[in-house]
């Protein structure tokens, strides 16, 4: 397997949230050869919007690369909008067999949170794969 390669883009060097995303991924991938195979089978983009800070990025998944650009891309095919300590949360879901579980305390917390409109995610239904391997790849349990 290829060596992972995670880029902040020129135009997103000064984006807080990039740059932590860029650094977890670039963490998670290096410490598990599950997530990094899962990882190197991503494909497509994801959009993060931490509504309370306005700020916003993409990550463009290309089979073992990422590279993560200010904002939102046209075409983006799943994006999560919450506040930034939901989206630090969706971090702490706990995989178990391989896929996020959502029947612990911190799982229970962001379905929750996604019932009541706090986390929202456009594509989830057209694109529930992508969803499942960002929860992989994003994951620190």
């Amino acid at each position: 397997m290829a060596e992972p390669d995670i880029t902040v883009d020129k135009d997103a060097e000064e984006n807080g949230l990039g740059n932590m995303v860029a650094e977890l991924l670039r963490a998670n991938v290096a410490t598990s050869s599950y997530k990094g195979r899962v990882f190197s089978r991503m494909k497509g983009s994801v959009g993060l919007d931490a509504t309370d800070a306005e700020v916003k990025v993409t990550l463009v998944f290309d089979r073992g690369r990422c590279v993560v650009h200010d904002g939102l891309l046209e075409g983006t095919a799943v994006t999560v909008s919450a506040d930034s300590d939901s989206i630090i949360e969706l971090s702490n879901v706990r995989l178990v067999g391989g896929l996020p579980f959502y029947f612990d305390r911190a799982g229970r917390a962001v379905v929750a949170k996604a019932l009541r409109g706090v986390i929202r995610i456009r594509g989830l239904l057209r694109h529930p794969a992508t969803l499942t391997r960002l929860g992989i790849v994003l994951s620190v349990n």
